[in-house]
C-alpha cells in the first residue's frame, strides 16, 4: 500500500498477432509486441522492428479506427502517422500535442501513433485514468 508516495504501477495491453504476420513478427520481433502504461509514459515495443516511448501529458486525443489488413502489419510508417500494428481490426489512433521522435525501426518524427491492442476500449480507459490522474502544468 502507498500513502505518501505515488505507487508507480505498471499495466500491460497484449498485441494480438495475426497468424499471416508470424512468419515475418518472429524474425524481427520473436516475442510479440508490447504497450505498456505507466504513470508517466506509454511504452511501445515491436522487437527490432521499432519502438516509441510517449509521454502522457503529450497525448491530446485518443479514438478507436479500423486499421485495414491492406495497411500491412508491423510497424509501419504513413503521412503523418506511425503504426503498431500485429493484426487488421480495431486500433487505437492518439493525437500529440507535438512531434515526437520514434524508432520505426529507423528515427522518425511524428504526431499520431496507431497501436493495435487486443481490448482497445480497456486500453482507453486506462489511458484517460493515467492522463487524468496527472499534475496540472
Amino acid at each position: 500500500m502507498c500513502l505518501a508516495v505515488r505507487c508507480r504501477v505498471v499495466e500491460r495491453f497484449e498485441m494480438p498477432r495475426s497468424r499471416w504476420a508470424l512468419p515475418f513478427l518472429a524474425l524481427f520481433a520473436p516475442h510479440g509486441g508490447a504497450v505498456e502504461l505507466s504513470d508517466q509514459t506509454l511504452e511501445l515495443h515491436l522487437g527490432a522492428l521499432g519502438r516509441a516511448s510517449i509521454p502522457l501529458r503529450l497525448i491530446e486525443r485518443a479514438s478507436i479506427m479500423n486499421w485495414p489488413w491492406w495497411a500491412g502489419l508491423g510497424v509501419r510508417i504513413g503521412r503523418g502517422v506511425v503504426g503498431f500494428v500485429t493484426q487488421s481490426g480495431p486500433a487505437v489512433v492518439l493525437q500529440l500535442a507535438e512531434p515526437l521522435e520514434v524508432r520505426a525501426p529507423l528515427r522518425w518524427t511524428t504526431q499520431r501513433v496507431v497501436v493495435r491492442v487486443s481490448d482497445p476500449e480497456s486500453f482507453l480507459h486506462a489511458l484517460a485514468e493515467r492522463r487524468y490522474a496527472l499534475p496540472a502544468d
